[in-house]
């Protein structure tokens, strides 16, 4: 994924929030923790917000040092995925807690690594990546699949954030 691409995943996310009447504001480049910070003045409700673009159905992460999300806070944290298919007019934005997306993730990964690769040796528990795919259907050994289904509540999940 390029980074131009990233960039169009979070400009999408931002016009979206801001059509739709949230105030919405950039989180400084170097800031590690979260992409977009959004408020609800109607309930005086803010949020934390980061964006992951997809434009192959999967989404991929890279687990650092330490963690894969940074700070993560209980409430008032989400994730953007903004999965563009193959144009902006396709596109779908899932709105989905961090705390969600993190524990479905790690229970993804701790059953993909439990189940032995078809030479019958076991797979490593610290591999870097994680992915979640918004195509197909859970396979067996791979739980990753079927995510367009599996978060179906949270497409154009919009109110959650108000």
């Amino acid at each position: 994924m390029s980074v131009t691409r990233g960039n169009v995943g979070e400009h999408l996310a931002m016009a979206e929030l801001l059509y739709r009447g949230f105030d919405a504001y950039w989180a400084d480049r170097r800031n590690p923790k979260f992409d977009i910070a959004c408020f609800w003045n109607a309930s005086d409700r803010a949020t934390r917000l980061r964006v992951k673009t997809t434009s192959n159905h999967s989404a991929i992460w890279s687990v650092k040092s330490n963690g894969l999300f940074l700070e993560m806070q209980a409430k008032n944290d989400y994730v953007m995925i903004v999965n563009l298919g193959q144009g902006l007019r396709e596109r779908d934005i899932y709105i989905v807690p961090t705390t969600r997306l993190a524990e479905d993730i790690d229970r993804d990964h701790n059953h993909y690594t439990s189940v032995l690769k078809t030479d019958g040796t076991q797979r490593k528990q610290d591999q870097k990546m994680r992915c979640i795919r918004f195509v197909g259907k859970d396979k067996p050994s791979d739980h990753s699949w079927g995510y367009q289904d599996k978060y179906a509540q949270f497409r154009e999940a919009w109110d959650q954030l108000k």
